[in-house]
């Protein structure tokens, strides 16, 4: 660990090396370097997956601010330096005492992380008893064209739903997100949802593995201010088949009827209620978003801000001891972020300040990015754009997708501009991202990275992604893989987005899908 922190000092002071280079194109190219050593080190085995609150969280902070500060960045986080901490709650479930029982129906027990699993759970945990109703996939548009809760009472009860969404039904790719539908069942006054999986789904390892190792919610005031848990259960086909036997449903018919189309909305489970309790055992920690600025040059506008925005966690390590090395998620976009503010610290600065701004927790929820916006340290409202990356070191190197797309509510002139400057950079800036199986619109993952959190807080936004792959949270995620031209290509046009954001005479504003 002395030899790897050793490493990572020398890299870090190696920013400040001056640059001979006169065109962007040759000063790109000298950054290369720059970019294997960032993601390098940030990816090893010795950052053990920089699970957030772990030890490695806090090198990876203090390596981004190191790199802040040899390049000459304004200090924006706390007491004059580049790091702003933010209080967390790490909690675990004791199984022991955690129950999954439903009354009415015939069944052997529920195990947990065995049969069910759980997360929503919050700070303190819960302990329900509701009656359940089936509400076909959960899915509810804003136009009201797909609607599976109409006629349906849900208030106050369990709302079981199939996961995903109808065959051949892409429209409703967007509507069928997890957060998506979680957001309507509570929209619908339910106390909790419990998801119908494939036994084989990696989403209930996942969940499992969170109920053995923990999760983490905000810790301090964000605690005390909390809203009531809301319980997302994911059940293998046992569990589901029993809830649905006692309103005379075969759960493969069911799946099958709902897939194709034939058959939509929801319907009652007569008879049955639902005992659930999540018992939490709590421990306080801290984690820390990074933050830099690079001052503008306008002295009127020098006081707004354009954030340029990446997460720096990831899962960490499994039981067995594997790294989940994250390169890929979120490495890649770490390192794009710290070239691009070497990149821009070498140019003419733009009118505007740009916020360089590393988070933490995000795959625990987008905490840190959360804790920013209710905690900033500028003023929201001078806050102009936010331009995140996640994920943007594989797939097509000459492709990157990107949301909110022209059909989203939310497209805005940042996206527009983006589109344009992609062929100087070689890159097609497209709404879709990934390749074969894992091909998706962006807008999938709209709320699914730290820039939905500058959103909420009503800053426009666009998000980079370069799509999702095989490696996507395992272990197989190392640097080996990594597209370090995809990088750079990604640092030359966020660097030229930032400055044609910074330097216009207008905010960036929505535009009508």
């Amino acid at each position: 660990m002395r030899k790897m922190l050793l490493s990572f000092a020398l890299v870090a002071a190696s920013c400040s090396a001056p640059l001979a280079a006169s065109s962007n194109v040759a000063l790109l190219e000298s950054l290369r370097p720059r970019v294997d050593a960032h993601i390098t080190f940030l990816a090893s085995d010795e950052m053990a997956g920089r699970d957030t609150g772990s030890p490695q969280d806090g090198i990876t902070a203090q390596y981004v601010a190191s790199v802040f500060r040899t390049l000459g960045l304004r200090p924006m986080g706390d007491d004059g330096g580049y790091l702003a901490h933010y209080p967390l709650l790490r909690t675990h479930l004791d199984l022991d005492a955690t129950l999954f029982e439903p009354e009415g129906v015939a069944h052997e027990p529920f195990v947990a992380a065995d049969d069910y699993a759980v997360r929503g759970y919050g700070a303190e945990g819960f302990d329900l008893s509701a009656p359940v109703v089936f509400a076909g996939y959960g899915i509810e548009t804003d136009d009201g064209g797909y609607d599976d809760y109409a006629g349906l009472d849900t208030e106050d009860r369990f709302v079981l739903t199939l996961s995903g969404a109808p065959a051949d039904r892409e429209d409703l790719r967007a509507a069928a997100n997890w957060r998506t539908k979680s957001e309507v069942a509570r929209r619908h006054g339910a106390l909790g949802e419990i998801v119908v999986i494939a036994d084989d789904d990696r989403s209930f390892r996942w969940t499992a593995g969170g109920m053995r190792g923990g999760s983490m919610v905000l810790g301090g005031d964000a605690v005390e201010a909390a809203e009531t848990p809301f319980p997302r259960y994911v059940v293998k086909t046992k569990v589901a088949s029993a809830l649905l036997g006692a309103a005379g449903e075969d759960l493969a018919a069911l799946k099958a009827a709902y897939e194709s189309g034939a058959r939509s909305g929801g319907f009652e489970i007569p008879g049955v209620t639902l005992h659930a309790r999540a018992a939490v055992v709590a421990e306080q920690l801290t984690s820390a978003n990074v933050l830099g600025v690079l001052p503008g040059s306008d002295p009127v506008l020098s006081h707004e801000y354009v954030i340029v925005s990446a997460h720096m966690d990831h899962v960490g390590t499994n039981a067995e001891g594997d790294v989940y090395n994250g390169a890929d998620d979120n490495a890649s976009g770490t390192t794009a972020l710290m070239t691009v503010a070497e990149l821009m610290s070498h140019e003419e600065r733009p009118r505007r300040s740009i916020l360089f701004m590393t988070v933490s927790g995000e795959e625990k929820g987008l905490l840190g990015s959360e804790w920013w916006t209710k905690h900033p340290t500028v003023e929201l409202k001078d806050v102009v754009a936010d331009i995140n990356t996640d994920m943007v070191g594989r797939n097509d190197g000459h492709s990157i997708g990107i949301t909110p797309s022209a059909d989203h509510p939310d497209y805005n002139t940042m996206v527009q501009q983006a589109v344009e400057l992609g062929p100087l950079v070689g890159l097609d800036v497209g709404w879709f991202s990934g390749e074969g199986d894992y091909r998706r619109k962006v807008d999938e993952y709209y709320t699914r990275s730290d820039h939905v959190n500058f959103s909420r807080a009503g800053i426009p936004v666009v998000f980079f992604f370069a799509g999702e792959h095989a490696d996507y949270h395992q272990p197989t995620d190392t640097v080996d893989k990594i597209d370090r031209d995809k990088i750079l290509r990604v640092v030359d046009l966020v660097s030229r987005l930032a400055t044609e954001v910074a330097d216009s005479d207008e905010r960036p504003h929505k535009l009508a899908p």
